[in-house]
């Protein structure tokens, strides 16, 4: 009987050595190799349903050998984690660089999930850049970087960095914003660039035109009525409108039914999750594929299955019979491209990331024109003289492309809203590939992931003078009030820039001159403006609190 127990005790001891072994072997010589977010809700399903199947047979079966597989799935978890732990503490590249940074930032990265909860990245990044300096470590394999540096660093014509794992959120869908090859995306980007040549743009600017017009409409009503205006709704119904166009060639109606689609309302909900989950990807994989109809993330599902029937549809109709093309046309502009299921899969991913990624920063750098022109009403009294002067009093100035790029305060006043008001606050995420990437004179490790938060960045000292104030003079006749240009990239750089710049910046001048010209507005009792920064979440795109402003015409 002794024996027995020594030789099942000894058995024990040889299996749980195997567990400590093979967690230290999982660590080196797998995990710590290449990207496994994608993976991540195959292997936690794995080892909780491993782990599931042990417990549940230690319950009903009174087996040593369930016992001793049990003790070794623990040494095996100890083991895996406490290699990690260790690896990222003491002998990470990171660590051994000498970055600075939260001590539990080395270890993981759901602490960020917490300090996010309320979708505050920037405000938590920017309280990290006054406690750390230009260069903190926020995550085991992460580096945030608060340099003017860093977008030529890392979007630059030179870079080799690549986009990083967050840019992986459609898969196995495809879109041109989200694909991580150079290769891929450099490919896609051509096939975009025919939906914006100048007869493509002058296609899309005379339909968004339309919008401009049902945007006027209601403002007027609220002004004849002596009430003020919900400009939050008003600026986002007005994008959304135009961008369904430009993508379906149909609106959402909002303008004309004065409510919000229902689609919408719940992309906006599925949106949310993005403000805490972001900065941990695998997270977002783990959520989509073993939670997908649960709460918030149903509405996301939901979200893409409208997108993608509503393509279908599109394409059913005719995309080359339309009288005014949109995205779909140009895309697809060979009839038998259609019958490519991978052409498909791709129209379906841009579709989703055209519609969120064309409404939102439009909408958020409208209301931080109106929010600064209202706060400031000689900026707008200078941008009215401007259009009467170039107009000589003719309505038809507001739809005049060519002239409006040539007034010089209008775009000085859509520039600072852009620094001050960022669509992508902290979003945009890069990582360092094997030769890694030196920024302001610091070297970053290979496959190091690398923020650089535009909220903060655009608000430097060592860059602008007076970061924190709303002073478009900057732009034209103070131009020392711009220390470094290079800090200032409200559309991206390079080969990732944002391909609709031209069109979202037309946009922009469009509705400002029209409102600006028709009407004088103002902030009305008890609204200060400030709630707009104050109450913004920083969901991958910023997402301003509320404004109401006043209008009245002229």
């Amino acid at each position: 009987m002794a024996s027995n127990e020594r030789l099942a005790s000894l058995q024990l001891e040889v299996y749980c050595g195997g567990g400590l072994l093979a967690g230290i072997i999982a660590h080196q010589g797998v995990f710590i190799r290449g990207e496994w977010h994608v993976q991540s809700p195959a292997i936690l399903a794995t080892h909780g349903g491993l782990f599931l199947c042990l417990w549940v047979a230690k319950a009903y079966i009174s087996m040593h050998q369930v016992d001793v597989a049990l003790w070794m799935s623990y040494c095996y978890i100890f083991s895996l984690v406490n290699s990690i732990v260790l690896y990222r503490v003491f002998f990470h590249p990171l660590t051994r660089a000498g970055f600075r940074g939260p001590w539990y930032a080395r270890i993981t990265k759901l602490w960020h999930v917490w300090a996010a909860r309320k979708s505050k990245n920037h405000l938590v990044l920017a309280k990290l850049h006054e406690k750390y300096g230009e260069f903190v470590r926020t995550g085991p394999a992460e580096i945030t970087v608060f340099h003017p540096e860093v977008f030529q660093a890392v979007d630059g014509p030179r870079t080799e960095c690549i986009k990083a794992e967050w840019y992986d959120i459609l898969h196995p869908e495809m879109a041109l914003v989200t694909a991580r090859s150079k290769e891929i995306h450099a490919a896609r980007r051509r096939e975009w660039k025919r939906g914006f040549t100048p007869t493509g743009l002058a296609h899309h600017e005379t339909k968004m035109l339309k919008y401009v017009d049902q945007l006027d409409q209601c403002i007027e009503r609220d002004a004849r009525a002596s009430r003020p205006s919900h400009v939050n709704n008003l600026f986002f119904w007005f994008s959304f409108d135009a961008m369904g166009d430009f993508v379906f060639n149909q609106s959402f109606g909002m303008l004309h039914d004065q409510r919000w689609h229902h689609i919408i309302v719940r992309l906006q909900t599925a949106l949310s999750l993005l403000g805490p989950f972001s900065p941990v990807p695998w997270l977002i994989q783990v959520g989509f594929k073993l939670a997908p109809r649960l709460g918030p993330l149903r509405d996301w599902f939901d979200m893409v299955a409208w997108c993608e029937s509503q393509m279908r549809t599109r394409l059913a109709d005719g995309y080359l019979k339309q009288p005014s093309p949109d995205l779909t046309h140009y895309l697809m502009e060979q009839e038998d491209q259609t019958k490519d299921a991978v052409s498909l899969t791709w129209l379906q991913g841009d579709s989703l990331l055209a519609i969120v990624a064309g409404s939102e920063p439009t909408a958020m750098s409208l209301i931080g024109v109106f929010c600064e022109l209202a706060k400031y009403p000689q900026h707008a009294d200078i941008i009215y003289d401007e259009l009467i002067n170039a107009g000589s009093g003719s309505d038809e100035i507001t739809t005049d492309r060519k002239i409006l790029c040539r007034l010089k305060h209008l775009n000085a006043v859509l520039n600072e809203s852009l620094r001050l008001y960022p669509a992508l606050p902290t979003g945009g995420a890069r990582k360092s590939t094997k030769n890694g990437v030196t920024i302001g004179g610091n070297f970053i490790p290979p496959h190091t992931t690398i923020i650089a938060p535009r909220f903060s960045i655009f608000r430097m000292e060592e860059c602008f003078d007076r970061p924190n104030e709303f002073i478009p003079e900057r732009w034209t006749t103070r131009p020392e009030m711009v220390r470094n240009i290079a800090a200032f990239s409200p559309f991206g750089t390079g080969d990732t820039s944002c391909l609709g710049r031209a069109l979202a910046t037309d946009t922009m001048r469009f509705v400002t001159a029209r409102l600006v010209k028709k009407y004088r507005f103002r902030l009305p009792p008890g609204e200060t403006g400030c709630r707009v920064l104050d109450d913004m979440r920083d969901q991958f795109t910023s997402i301003s609190g509320r404004l109401t402003l006043s209008f009245e015409l002229r």
